[in-house]
């Protein structure tokens, strides 16, 4: 494998926008142990055109302007290694029991795969290879009435590459990989 570019990369329009409008998290469906069995790309280094596996990928939707993505490149020149480090932050809103009981089992989770949509309806697969976990956060009430009643989970991952781009509609992507709706 070459370690050169191939490409450049043009300035292109100011027409992205921040942010994260939903995740979708892999879970189990009754004895249904989540598990991802493969993964479609085109070409080597295309889109993921399809995911096959088992489970449930459970939604969980984010009001704007307050959960984000971020993917650190962490390099050791003397070792010559690499990788990704990719940090999700997501805000949930009204501390309610069933929210609370999803935390705490995401919480004893130590590879979870989350598909994070940004903004731009650009799809993310995080925790690809090695998976996520939810590495902190919080249940918070706040003090005045106006704070926020509800949760900030941060989830955190160690990959080989940065997360690769879903395309496609993700409800015909999963439905065809015979994931449950």
């Amino acid at each position: 494998m070459s370690c050169y570019i191939s490409q450049g990369v043009t300035l292109g329009c100011s027409d992205g926008i921040g942010g994260i409008k939903s995740i979708y998290v892999l879970g189990a469906t009754g004895s249904t142990v989540p598990d991802v069995t493969s993964v479609s790309i085109t070409g080597s280094t295309g889109p993921i055109t399809g995911i096959t596996g088992a489970g449930t990928w459970f939604q969980f939707d984010l009001k704007r302007n307050t959960s984000s993505l971020a993917q650190n490149v962490t390099k050791s020149f003397e070792n010559g290694t690499i990788y990704f480090e990719q940090v999700l932050t997501a805000v949930l809103y009204k501390y309610d029991q069933d929210k609370r009981n999803q935390l705490k089992l995401l919480s004893q989770n130590d590879a979870i795969q989350i598909i994070a949509v940004d903004q731009n309806d650009v799809q993310y697969y995080l925790g690809q290879t090695n998976g996520l976990y939810l590495s902190g956060g919080s249940a918070a009430t706040g003090v005045a009435l106006g704070d926020r009643n509800g949760f900030e989970l941060i989830f955190t991952g160690q990959e080989p590459q940065p997360a690769n781009v879903i395309s496609g509609v993700l409800s015909s992507i999963f439905t065809a990989g015979g994931f449950n709706d």
